[in-house]
């Protein structure tokens, strides 16, 4: 059902926006039944598992929604699932992405158990999780913060001397200094990144100072040597790519870094 165009000039200039006949008749259904529109939630922040996330993990051609965050004492929080875990299916359906992840859980009635299929450190499994009932717009983007920069607090302890770069970026300890430099909370833990070389795929990719990478492909990292050791490790398996769980401005998420030569 078409719902949009796009008009810069006040006529048709043939780009449109749909909403496909199914959805449109589930909605109305509902809203003929009960004057308002109730979807599935599990309370995650997902991205898409992308080839370079599968590659770096060893996964071939999988594809999915990766998870990186969960609401505090959420549904998927509650039912066992975790950051870094790959979903690839919901009660049966696969799932290729983000977008149909959501879609998925969407169509679960609050209440219901929802089975996803998970790769959580290359080892398969399934999670069954109890649908809640999705928040409106105002409760769920309090969920979720700007990617800005972390600010800092003045007069903070200045860094540590540069250490050998890793992947393009000088990474320091987190310890009680650097928490109170980039203002972070005891329960975000990793490694600090001191300096990006401009020329490197970690600035290609956005990553900064004053950022934290808190994994490599999904596993936790405490240490600048945790994470110079994942990167030889996946270097000489083969892999082209690493996934980085990284926390940001406020907020976690994977990218994919290239392993450099």
């Amino acid at each position: 059902m078409n719902t949009a165009i796009f008009s810069p000039s006040g006529g048709s200039v043939g780009i449109g926006f749909a909403i496909p006949a199914d959805v449109v008749e589930s909605v109305t259904s509902e809203l003929v039944k009960g004057g308002k529109v109730t979807r599935g939630y599990i309370g995650a922040n997902i991205q898409p598992f992308t080839a370079d996330m599968a590659e770096a993990q060893g996964l071939g051609e999988q594809r999915g929604a990766i998870v990186a965050a969960l609401v505090p004492n959420g549904p998927a929080e509650r039912g066992g699932l975790k950051p870094g875990d790959v979903v690839t299916a919901v009660n049966g359906v696969a799932v290729k992405n983000s977008n149909e992840l959501t879609r998925e859980v969407a169509k679960g009635r609050p209440g219901a158990t929802l089975k996803l299929n998970v790769i959580r450190e290359g080892a398969r499994t399934t999670v069954d999780i109890r649908s809640g009932t999705r928040p409106g717009e105002r409760e769920l983007a309090q969920n979720s913060t700007d990617e800005d920069d972390a600010p800092l607090r003045p007069g903070a302890t200045p860094p540590a001397p540069p250490r050998p770069p890793v992947l393009g970026m000088v990474l320091a300890p987190l310890d009680a200094a650097a928490r109170t430099r980039l203002n972070l909370d005891e329960a975000i833990d990793g490694v600090a990144i001191d300096s990006v070389r401009s020329t490197s795929d970690a600035s290609d990719k956005g990553l900064k100072k004053g950022d934290v990478i808190t994994s490599i492909n999904t596993r936790p990292v405490k240490t600048p040597a945790e994470v110079a050791a994942a990167a030889e490790a996946a270097k000489k398996s083969g892999r082209a790519n690493l996934t980085v769980g990284v926390f940001s401005g406020g907020r976690p998420s994977f990218r994919t870094l290239k392993i450099e030569g």
